[in-house]
C-alpha cells in the first residue's frame, strides 16, 4: 500500500509534468535565477537554482569545454554557455527533452552555441532500449526508474549509444553524429543510474584529460519501491572514481570529482 507522502508526491509530479505540456504548448518562458546566471526557460520550475554542480561547473574559465551528459531541457547546458565562449556539448537520447532543450536554447539566443548529440552514452557502442517516460525527466535506459512516483512508460524506443572516448578519439567517426568531440575540461553526468556505464565509456578520455567530473547520483530505492535499495550502485561508483584516481565530495545527491 501507497502511504499518504507518497501519493502526495506522486500527484505532485503527475501536476507539475501536465503544467510543463501547457508552458511549452503555449510558449510561456519565465526567468530562471540560478547560481550560474538567470535564462529564459519554457520550464515551469527551476529546480536546479541552486544546484551544487552547477555552482561548481560555473568556475570553469570562460572558454572552456563542458560535456552535458543527460542534458534534458537545458537546466545545466543553458545557464553555463551564456554570456560565455564555453563550448557545450549535450548529449540527450528522449526525443521530447532533446526538442524542448533546442527551444530553451532559441529562446536565449544560444541555439548556434550548444552542440546537442540525440545519442546516448555507454560503455559500448551500439544501441539499448530507452524507456520513455511519462514523467520526462525519469525516461531512462532503465525500465524501473522510467516509472518513479507512479510515472508510467510511454513507448520503449531503441536508440543508438555510443562510447565517449570513441566520440573524442574520432574512433566511431563518421557513423557517430556531428564533429569529434573536443577534450573536455569538465562533465556533467545525470543519467538516471547509468553513471556508471557513462564512465567505463569514458575511461580513456578521463585518464588522459583528467577532467572536473559532476556526477548526479540516482540512489536510494528503483522503481520508488522501497525494498529494492541500489545502494551497490554508489558503492560501485566510489571505487571506480577511487581507483582512477578521483577525489569525490558528496553534496547531497550531487557528487564533485576532482582527479
Amino acid at each position: 500500500m501507497i502511504d499518504v507522502p507518497s501519493r502526495l508526491e506522486r500527484v505532485g509530479f503527475r501536476t507539475l509534468y501536465r503544467l510543463a505540456d501547457l508552458t511549452y504548448a503555449l510558449g510561456i518562458a519565465t526567468p530562471k535565477r540560478t547560481v550560474a546566471g538567470t535564462y529564459w526557460s519554457y520550464e515551469p520550475t527551476n529546480p536546479h537554482g541552486d544546484d551544487p554542480g552547477l555552482a561548481v561547473l560555473d568556475r570553469l574559465p570562460d572558454d572552456a569545454t563542458l560535456l552535458d551528459v543527460g542534458a534534458h531541457v537545458g537546466e545545466h547546458a543553458i545557464p553555463l554557455a551564456a554570456g560565455t565562449d564555453r563550448r557545450i556539448v549535450a548529449f540527450e537520447p528522449n526525443g521530447e527533452s532533446a526538442d524542448r532543450l533546442v527551444r530553451n536554447a532559441t529562446r536565449n539566443g544560444l541555439d548556434e552555441r550548444i552542440d546537442l548529440r540525440r545519442v546516448g552514452l555507454a560503455d559500448e557502442r551500439g544501441s539499448l532500449p530507452f524507456y520513455r517516460s511519462t514523467f520526462s525527466k525519469c525516461s531512462a535506459f532503465d525500465r524501473d526508474r522510467a516509472t518513479r512516483w507512479g510515472a508510467r512508460v510511454a513507448a520503449v524506443e531503441e536508440v543508438p549509444v555510443y562510447r565517449l572516448d570513441g566520440l573524442v578519439g574520432g574512433t566511431d567517426s563518421p557513423a557517430a553524429p556531428g564533429d569529434p568531440v573536443p577534450p573536455p575540461d569538465a562533465i556533467k553526468v545525470d543519467v538516471e543510474g547509468h553513471e556508471l556505464g557513462v564512465l567505463r565509456g569514458a575511461e580513456a578520455t578521463i585518464r588522459t584529460h583528467r577532467p572536473l567530473l559532476v556526477v548526479e547520483v540516482h540512489d536510494g530505492t528503483a522503481g520508488g519501491d522501497p525494498s529494492r535499495n541500489v545502494g551497490d550502485h554508489a558503492d560501485a561508483l566510489r571505487t571506480w572514481l577511487a581507483d582512477h584516481d578521483y577525489d569525490v565530495e558528496e553534496r547531497g545527491d550531487v557528487w564533485v570529482c576532482r582527479g
